[in-house]
């Protein structure tokens, strides 16, 4: 009896020590539980900022790439100046890269203006000289001097008969 007694004894304090670890493990399982809704609800929230983070990325990508077509706009000579307003109003580094780029590009297109309109003044200053040379050449010619000369014939031959 003192076997079974022992034996009952030790069965009692093994279903003790299992119900103590069942609760330990349901413990565990509730923390473990706590822990899936709370990393569920945080990788929603960075799942969500990261989504927003990638938007705004691919806004700045795609104002990058109007500063790089305005950039062969300029090259092509058909820029136009408020084309990168939406850009340079930003306040970060690239709305300053806009708002230089379109400065610098003004400025470009001034000097074009200006180079444009002194190569047309060279181009009559040109056109004036060669014109000039061309009548010195003429009127250095023995047939121009000649005819210079009847010229003057026919108008002392006018005078002489005006007066008789």
């Amino acid at each position: 009896m003192i076997d079974k007694q022992l034996s009952q004894d030790e069965l009692i304090e093994q279903n003790n020590a299992l119900q103590k670890e069942i609760e330990e493990l349901k413990d565990e399982q509730e923390d473990l539980e706590i822990m899936l809704d709370t990393i569920t609800e945080h990788s929603t929230d960075l799942e969500n900022e990261i989504y927003e983070k990638n938007q705004i990325m691919l806004k700045y990508l795609e104002q990058v790439k109007l500063i790089t077509e305005a950039a062969a706009a300029v090259e092509s000579e058909s820029f136009t100046i408020n084309s990168l307003d939406g850009v340079a109003a930003r306040e970060d580094e690239l709305g300053q890269l806009a708002r230089v780029f379109q400065n610098m590009a003004k400025q470009v297109q001034i000097r074009e203006t200006k180079l444009r309109q002194q190569v047309q003044e060279l181009k009559i200053e040109i056109d004036r000289s060669k014109q000039a040379k061309q009548v010195a050449e003429i009127v250095q010619t023995d047939s121009f001097k000649n005819l210079k000369q009847k010229l003057k014939r026919l108008k002392d031959a006018r005078k002489n008969s005006k007066s008789d």
